[in-house]
Order: C-alpha cells, then sequence, then structure tokens
C-alpha cells in the first residue's frame, strides 16, 4: 500500500513537471503533451540525491504553475471566515513552503516511472479535470485525475489538486488541518508549519 501511494505521489509531480508551461489557449491536454520532456532531463541521479538542487528545481519549475494560494484557501476551508487577511497571507507563505519539502521528498524517489495522459479531458472554459495512468517498473499501473483552474484574468491553467485512486490531496490536507486549526487556532497552526519548515527541524 505505501508503495502503490509513494507511485502516485510521483505521478503527481510527474504531471507539474507536464503542465510546467501551460498558456492561455491552449488544451489541458495539448499543452501536457508538448511539454512531456520539460524538466525530466534534469532529474538526474545528482539533482535527485541533493535536497537543496531539488528544492530549487521545485521553485523554479513546479511552484510557478501551481495555484498554491487557492489550494491553501480549500485548505483552510470554513475556517477561513475566522480569519483575517494577514493570517491568511501567513499561512499561504507557510503552507507553499511546507508544499515545497513535500514535492521535494517525492521527486526525489523518481525513478524512470511512464505515465500515459487521456486524451479525453473532463470539464470545460474554467476548471478541468485530467486523467493519467502511472506505470511502475513492475509492470503495475496506477490511475491519477489531476484538477486545473483556469485563472479568468490571465487565461492561465493551473494544478490545485491531484485525486489518487480515488482519494485527494486536497481533501485529505483540509481535514488535517481543520482538526488542528479548530484545536489549536490558526495563529499556532502557522507557527507550527513555520517550524515544521526550518532547517533544523528536518
Amino acid at each position: 500500500m505505501i508503495k502503490k501511494l509513494r507511485t502516485c505521489f510521483i505521478g503527481f509531480f510527474m504531471f507539474f513537471v507536464l503542465s510546467s508551461v501551460a498558456v492561455a489557449g491552449d488544451g489541458a491536454y495539448d499543452l501536457i503533451s508538448s511539454v512531456s520532456g520539460n524538466l525530466f532531463p534534469k532529474l538526474t541521479k545528482q539533482v535527485t540525491s541533493d535536497p537543496s538542487a531539488l528544492k530549487n528545481l521545485v521553485k523554479t519549475d513546479l511552484m510557478p504553475y501551481v495555484d498554491i494560494k487557492y489550494a491553501a484557501y480549500k485548505v483552510l476551508g470554513a475556517n477561513i471566515r475566522s480569519t483575517n487577511e494577514e493570517q491568511r497571507k501567513r499561512f499561504v507563505q507557510a503552507f507553499e513552503t511546507y508544499i515545497i519539502d513535500t514535492y521535494s521528498s517525492a521527486l526525489g524517489k523518481y525513478d524512470n516511472q511512464s505515465l500515459v495522459i487521456d486524451p479525453k479531458v473532463v470539464g470545460d472554459a474554467k476548471s478541468t479535470i485530467v486523467n493519467v495512468s502511472i506505470k511502475s517498473s513492475d509492470g503495475n499501473q496506477y490511475q491519477l485525475a489531476f484538477k486545473l483552474r483556469q485563472n479568468q484574468k490571465t487565461g492561465e491553467w493551473k494544478v490545485y489538486d491531484m485525486v489518487a485512486e480515488g482519494i485527494s490531496l486536497l481533501s485529505s490536507k483540509q481535514a488535517e488541518f481543520n482538526d488542528l486549526i479548530v484545536k489549536n487556532g490558526i495563529d499556532k497552526v502557522c507557527t507550527m508549519l513555520e517550524e515544521h519548515n526550518m532547517p533544523s527541524s528536518k
């Protein structure tokens, strides 16, 4: 089970690589297919074994194409109504650093998995779901679904969630952080995230 989740998680980052040059007007499937080789050449053994190099790669090549503010607000859920602007900004920043660390760890496990993108994209001009099949070296295949939303002002598409084997990454994080916020409050949760993100906490 752990191996399966790890493979699906790696697939999540493989998809980010493929969607890293989303341009207004391009279909989700077309843009994913057109940039399939954009980042993989950079994932050498030297890079995947270097935490600092991986984080820099995530920051420059992945995060600009992740709708981190939208994802963070979704994680806050109903709790967002009891927060002020400063608290929301602090949470987004802490959550982004937390996600960068998570992405870096996943990319460090990349081992030439292959993927097939389903050309039958589901959605409309505002939001889209792209289904992807991940095939591991042992021949097993796993199904993923990626959710993207389009910025109505810029036309850019960005990824905000992944559903692996029926489990939404965003929903699972929402449940996790909701319990913490209800119990400890948003300020305490932000502090917990910031402490987690500190190098000394690794």
